[in-house]
């Protein structure tokens, strides 16, 4: 468990499938995610089994320390220990707590776990350019922009492009 002032980034476990059940099937979070199709509880146990045999991948899921309420998950996947490198993803989806620094609490969490835990030297994502919050948390917690996938998602009935973002573990410590 990794714990911050007012989050903790706990083990994903079979008890947080409804609320992420939940979340995914949110028309809202679902655009900000660039989810498509409706997922069921068969499907997140199934994303979850893959998760767990998969090494290159961890999975949190964000509780409130007070409250020891689910609200979001993220993760690392992609980990080369090699490259020393992982893509980074997150989302929040208890909708109440949007905007009261949680996120990114939580990423700043998750990017200590993998710089100084999983020693990488690169923590990488991708967002679509229409995901404005999500470009501001990025920014605020230190990504530098790399470039553009261009017409890289298709959502509310045409291309956007998707920013790729990183951060090096030499601008982290600094």
């Amino acid at each position: 468990m990794l714990t911050g002032q007012t989050i903790a980034l706990r083990p994903f476990e079979p008890r947080h499938f409804e609320t992420s059940v939940r979340w995914v099937n949110d028309a809202e979070i679902a655009r900000m995610v660039d989810r498509v199709r409706p997922v069921t509880r068969e499907d997140e146990q199934n994303w979850y089994r893959h998760m767990l045999a998969d090494p290159t991948q961890v999975l949190f899921a964000v509780e409130m320390l007070q409250e020891e309420r689910h609200v979001g998950n993220c993760g690392l996947k992609g980990i080369d220990p090699r490259i020393r490198k992982a893509e980074l993803w997150i989302y929040l989806g208890e909708k109440s707590i949007w905007g009261r620094g949680v996120g990114q609490e939580a990423m700043r969490l998750l990017l200590r776990y993998g710089f100084q835990w999983l020693n990488l030297n690169r923590i990488w994502l991708h967002c679509p350019e229409y995901n404005d919050r999500a470009l501001r948390l990025c920014q605020r917690c230190g990504f530098k922009p790399e470039g553009q996938l261009r017409e890289d998602v298709f959502q509310d009935g045409r291309y956007w492009n998707s920013v790729r973002l990183s951060l090096l573990r030499s601008e982290w410590k600094a």
